[in-house]
């Protein structure tokens, strides 16, 4: 099934500026509360400048220009306009440090930057390195006049701009929009080849599985640079015409009257904001939303789902992908039954199965490992950049990818997740998952969240460690603690030990970071 044919995203933002005109496509929030507004003409004219200025500073198609910004508009004007002239652009990861920066930059041959002052040291620093041809540094979200040395004002340059495209280099569905970098979480954060038709496919898609129409509004927080806002929310809020409102942080304070302010009809959720939401004084008001679905992300125990659909009379669309996946390819699907706490069934233009140990297809209840199919470069990634050996491993000629996560199929063609292949512990010949017991344990009255992962054990091949954070004003002990899993888990799943932590070190979009709790590389 073709159902992007030839069109780059060029064409679509000139359609979507056609057929929708002066309604609204875009608003931001910054931490501040200031508010930016477009509609979908002014959209497409500031994405017009934004090309014209990457065009008069001498990028063309195919040169790779990194942007490092946090969730702002001036991001959207670089992703499409740098996609309205053929060239490609490297999202970097706001909280990445200088030689994570460094190693993009490498990686992709980038000589231009588009940032913000908060950033400016790590590029400042990096231009200095003989490695590095870094030779334009452009400083976003500046007033008119605001300079710092050997920076351009991108935003006073861009309103110098002409509205019209000056461009017309030929462009290809098939040409590379993107180079998306995993969170590299295991190992050195691999590139993701995105190309115009992944990105004008995951709009359609999201779309048709959320029944997103015209009159919804979108709204999000999570990061701009992340698979999640981009494929999920964004394009698949302008895909339909709907309005799309992005916020610059994610504040459990705050969230929830901004749902209402805006009169979000969909929004996303992932489980830290789940729990800080549930930690927020109870008000007369919060009911008083337009939310029809939220978008979910795993996991959370049958209690924590269950006391949020509660509280905020809320429905979960769950929904399950990667950044190499493009979109939520598995998942609740429109007019079809959902079943918690299962992952959904496989949306159109796909195919998963589960294959266990031996390679061959699972048996329906055998747990293996989740497998998905795709085209690529259209359904789901195109390849990793410059490693053809970890494509290989990864993605199979027919379009088969190794998500690397365990699962099983019910027979009526639902999955469910397990646990990341990563995560799972083997322990006295028995696979144990780390999201069971954390999931066990966060449903402690005292406990705010938990992480488990498993540690070398001369005995037991891997024991069992978990690390909690307390919920505010509680305190708990490791036997506490200890007790409470002997009595809710079977005897080798309780942990070996228990510590007490204050913070994890996370993820941009609120994954804990396994490796760092143990000192794992």
């Amino acid at each position: 099934m073709d159902i992007i044919g030839r069109q780059s995203l060029r064409q679509t933002w000139d359609d979507l500026a056609e057929l929708y005109g002066e309604k609204t496509a875009l608003i931001v929030e910054d931490i501040a509360g200031h508010t930016q507004q477009y509609s979908y003409r002014e959209l497409n004219e500031e994405i017009n400048r934004a090309a014209n200025l990457f065009t008069v500073q001498g990028i063309v198609k195919g040169d790779k220009v990194a942007v490092h910004l946090r969730n702002c508009a001036e991001f959207i004007l670089c992703w499409f306009g740098l996609a309205k002239i053929g060239a490609i652009v490297v999202p970097v990861n706001a909280h990445y440090l200088r030689n994570e920066c460094s190693y993009l930059l490498t990686k992709c041959d980038v000589h231009t930057v588009v940032t913000e002052k908060e950033f400016l040291h790590i590029y400042e620093e990096l231009a200095e390195l003989p490695e590095h041809n870094l030779n334009q540094l452009m400083l976003a979200r500046c007033h008119d006049g605001e300079s710092y040395e050997g920076t351009l004002n991108f935003n006073q340059l861009l309103h110098q701009q002409s509205a019209i495209l000056m461009s017309d280099v030929p462009l290809s569905a098939e040409d590379t929009a993107e180079i998306l970098f995993t969170s590299g979480t295991t190992s050195r954060p691999k590139g993701v080849v995105i190309t115009h038709y992944n990105l004008r496919f995951a709009g359609y898609y999201t779309a048709w599985q959320a029944a997103i129409r015209s009159d919804d509004v979108y709204l999000t927080v999570m990061p701009a640079f992340h698979i999640d806002c981009q494929c999920t929310a964004a394009m698949a809020a302008f895909s339909a015409g709907a309005t799309f409102v992005l916020l610059e942080k994610y504040s459990a304070r705050k969230f929830w009257s901004q749902v209402c302010k805006y009169r979000a009809t969909i929004t996303e959720c992932i489980p830290l904001m789940v729990r800080t939401l549930m930690l927020q004084p109870k008000t007369p008001w919060e009911q008083n939303h337009c939310l029809r679905e939220v978008f979910f992300y795993l996991t959370l125990s049958d209690q924590e789902k269950q006391a949020f659909l509660d509280r905020y009379q809320v429905s979960f669309l769950t929904s399950y992908g990667m950044t190499e996946t493009i979109v939520g390819l598995i998942g609740d699907r429109p007019g079809d039954k959902r079943r918690w706490p299962s992952i959904g069934r496989t949306g159109f233009c796909y195919d998963a199965q589960i294959i266990n140990s031996e390679g061959a297809v699972a048996a329906v209840g055998e747990m293996g490992e989740i497998c998905v199919k795709g085209e690529p470069g259209k359904t789901i990634f195109k390849e990793y950049y410059r490693d053809p050996e970890a494509t290989a491993k990864a993605l199979s000629r027919d379009g088969w990818l190794r998500t690397g996560d365990a699962g099983y199929m019910d027979e009526e063609g639902f999955f469910y997740f397990v646990d990341r292949n990563i995560n799972m512990i083997k322990r006295c010949g028995e696979n144990v998952s780390c999201v069971e017991i954390e999931n066990v344990i966060s449903a402690h009255p005292k406990i705010f969240e938990a992480a488990v992962v498993g540690v070398d054990d001369a005995m037991c091949c891997q024991a069992i460690k978990a690390f909690v954070i307390p919920k505010e004003g509680m305190e708990v002990t490791e036997d506490e603690l200890l007790t409470y899993c002997e009595t809710h888990l079977a005897r080798f799943k309780v942990p070996s030990s228990i510590e007490i932590r204050k913070t994890f070190a996370r993820t941009s979009t609120g994954k804990v970071q396994k490796h760092f709790l143990c000192g794992m590389n």
